[in-house]
């Protein structure tokens, strides 16, 4: 079957004009390929239109996709269902608001919704005291020889003075909080949400060194002099000047996608020197991956979520960080895995909107979203 024939099913389905033949042709179609971009355009024409009514059709393409899920294999089905989300999200949503007024079992979104993260942090000075940052703030902070200056989400210190006593300032971002830093070498550093990053407001030394805690990426300024230096838990990173990510959030990994660095387990001794592409896993030791998966580990960066091959509860403690919300598990957490990208600027309705499954409902009271199996 050809897309233009694919499309021309598709009209039919929604005109209700579809032969059991031609709806068999466009089930067998859906099944085997799930034409995302297809899809999404004619369900965002339709809806837009309203050009169709719920009606007692006989064709359900709603059904058809209940059915998928359910005789799925828990993971390769399910990430072959989620991947390319756009048309698992057209598609399942459409068929709810087609047949919800003849379908009252069917669970939908409640009405509540909780907004996307965005740029909020606290700026936690040498003296100790705190300051709040959103992406409206513009102001310049002065700090003895160092002036801190707040441009929408990002900060940027300007180098100051090599005084005698160091001064540390700590950035820290809650759930549902991003932000960014340029440091006094020019260094630029990417923090997720519920992360900090401790840091002098002016380098001196030999070394560059700061602190982090949760998912920050930096892109260090160059400078053989001094190496800079990222410390994580047991974890110790030492580069002349690149690019790479660091996750602390439930274990150690550092991700590296240009230059070099050097990994230490400061509790056991040992390290290893990472070449680009590569990530290091620290647990009982240091684990080289050759070829981890760049486009999911930098998603966070980019504004996207990267489900591929996640678990439920993966994809539930992503959503906790950036929604500042609590996942609630009424009746344990489901056996499924996901697929696919999802932009982090969507609301929570239409996020788990668009990660609903025949066999797993949601519903959002408050900052809670509560998981039914």
């Amino acid at each position: 079957m050809q897309d233009s024939d694919f499309k021309a099913l598709f009209q039919k389905y929604l005109d209700e004009t579809i032969s059991p033949e031609e709806f068999a042709q466009l089930e067998v179609f859906i099944r085997n390929n799930y034409p995302a971009q297809e899809a999404e355009a004619l369900w965002g024409e339709a809806l837009a239109n309203r050009a169709y009514a719920a009606s007692d059709a006989t064709h359900d393409l709603d059904a058809i996709f209940s059915d998928i899920t359910k005789r799925r294999p828990v993971r390769l089905g399910w990430i072959k269902f989620a991947a390319a989300a756009a048309i698992i999200v057209v598609v399942v949503t459409g068929g709810l608001y087609r047949f919800s007024r003849q379908s009252p079992a069917v669970k939908t979104l409640a009405v509540q919704d909780v907004a996307p993260g965005g740029n909020k942090a606290m700026l936690t000075l040498a003296d100790g005291s705190v300051v709040t940052l959103d992406s409206t703030g513009n102001q310049v902070i002065q700090q003895g020889g160092t002036a801190v200056k707040q441009t929408g989400g990002q900060l940027t210190y300007d180098g100051g003075s090599n005084d005698d006593v160091i001064s540390f300032n700590t950035l820290t971002t809650p759930n549902g909080g991003q932000f960014q830093v340029r440091l006094s070498d020019g260094t630029r550093v990417w923090m997720n949400a519920a992360s900090s990053l401790r840091y002098p407001t002016t380098f001196s030394g030999h070394e560059r060194k700061v602190e982090v805690r949760g998912e920050v990426y930096f892109e260090v300024a160059k400078d053989a002099a001094r190496p800079f230096a990222v410390q994580a838990g047991t974890m110790k990173v030492e580069v002349l000047g690149t690019h790479f990510n660091v996750n602390a959030y439930d274990g150690l990994s550092t991700t590296l996608l240009e230059g070099a660095v050097k990994v230490s387990s400061l509790s056991r001794g040992d390290h290893v020197v990472l070449q680009p592409g590569q990530q290091a896993q620290l647990s009982d030791g240091i684990k080289v991956v050759s070829n981890p998966d760049i486009d999911k580990i930098m998603a966070w960066k980019n504004d996207l979520f990267n489900f591929e091959g996640a678990s439920f509860k993966e994809v539930m403690q992503e959503l906790e960080r950036w929604y500042d919300i609590e996942v609630v598990y009424a009746g344990g957490v489901p056996d499924i895995r996901f697929g696919g990208e999802l932009s982090r600027n969507k609301s929570l309705a239409g996020l788990i909107e668009a990660l609903r499954d025949a066999e797993v409902h949601f519903e959002i009271k408050g900052r809670q979203l509560i998981v039914r199996k």
